[in-house]
């Protein structure tokens, strides 16, 4: 351990993660069939992995090593075949090898330069922005940004945010069924009615599983361990909807079918309960099952999906470069109009159907 390099100050790692992968839901910069210099939308599931290539620049051709991303094509058919072997998969099944959200979901406000990385980050209003700088030695430094002498992000009053250079940021770490590794892949999106869609879920998924757990604990009337996430099967689906009057693509988190079993059995079972004991003689103000585990939800803190994940620099300068505003925008020869693939199925199927089902 060296604090203040390998760790905080206070003894916690700064944690650089090695990932799989990339799922993207789009085309870089010049990457065919996009021709364009930003990203565009492809509107399904590719499953990318990290090469090097050596390429010759300038009049002396001196061989300088380039990182790309390129389609994993093993994972990419292994998806596929999950979805019914679609060449347009936006089905993906995944499994959580963390705890609580906040293990492997964060969301922030972030503004990146293609040559610089990122250059403010925050977590919204009032909450600290730390600011790229230079110090005296030219020296890369990291500060907290005050406007009019006053620290803390602005978020809308923010100059950068309004001008369009700040903007939502989400990230996902992600152990994909189709390519389950001790890696796991990583999901960015810059949608924000894919953030708030994935936070809303995980907040009512994690209240579900608190429930489900304390109706054990009532049931079996001992302290049981509680693994919150780990081991749950999960799915991101990836669809189209209207916002702002456009038509974008969004990406969904659902259960599975299993997961949604797990959780709802014992839930099920405690309003069974509850149901039972209220057509008991005398029952009138008995506590039932369900009210106790409730009960003892409240009276414990229910941890929430914060941001916990750093970002190191080169994560923070590939999704620069790699990953544009417009990423989870239609363009307009791929609207309803056009040749955009339909979803294969509609979410709302997921819960009895499942995956490829």
């Amino acid at each position: 351990m060296i604090k203040g390099l390998t760790h905080n100050v206070d003894g916690s790692l700064n944690h650089a993660t090695r990932y799989r992968g990339k799922i993207s839901t789009g085309y870089g910069p010049g990457e065919p069939p996009n021709t364009t210099n930003h990203p565009v939308a492809a509107g399904f599931f590719r499953m990318l992995k990290e090469v090097t290539e050596t390429q010759q620049i300038g009049a002396s051709k001196k061989e300088v090593a380039i990182k790309k991303w390129i389609t994993n094509s093993v994972a990419q058919s292994s998806l596929e075949a999950q979805n019914k072997k679609s060449k347009t998969p936006r089905i993906l099944e995944f499994v959580s090898l963390f705890h609580s959200p906040k293990d492997f979901w964060e969301s922030s406000l972030a503004m990146f330069s293609s040559t610089e990385g990122l250059l403010c980050r925050s977590e919204g209003e009032g909450t600290p922005a730390r600011y790229l700088t230079f110090d005296g030695n030219n020296e890369r430094v990291w500060v907290d940004r005050e406007f009019d002498g006053v620290s803390g992000c602005l978020y809308r009053n923010c100059p950068d945010f309004a001008s369009g250079k700040c903007k939502p940021l989400g990230l996902m770490k992600v152990f994909p069924t189709c390519d389950l590794s001790t890696m796991p892949y990583r999901f960015e999106t810059r949608s924000i009615n894919t953030i708030i869609g994935m936070e809303s879920a995980l907040q009512d998924l994690w209240t579900l599983l608190n429930a489900a757990h304390a109706i054990r604990q009532m049931e079996a009337n001992k302290q049981l361990p509680f693994d919150g996430f780990f081991g749950a099967k999960l799915l991101l689906v990836h669809r189209k909807i209207k916002s702002g009057g456009r038509e974008v693509f969004v990406t969904d988190l659902f259960p599975s079918a299993d997961f949604n079993e797990m959780v709802m059995q014992p839930i099920k079972r405690g309003l069974d309960e509850k149901k039972n004991k209220a057509l008991l003689e005398g029952a009138a103000g008995s506590v039932s099952l369900l009210e106790q585990a409730a009960n003892n939800m409240i009276a414990g803190p229910i941890e929430s999906a914060e941001s916990s994940i750093p970002l190191d620099a080169s994560e923070e300068r590939d999704i620069a470069v790699n990953f544009g505003a417009d990423a989870e925008e239609i363009p307009a020869e791929a609207t309803s109009d056009g040749n955009a693939p339909e979803p294969n199925k509609g979410a709302e199927t997921l819960m009895s159907e499942g995956p490829g089902k």
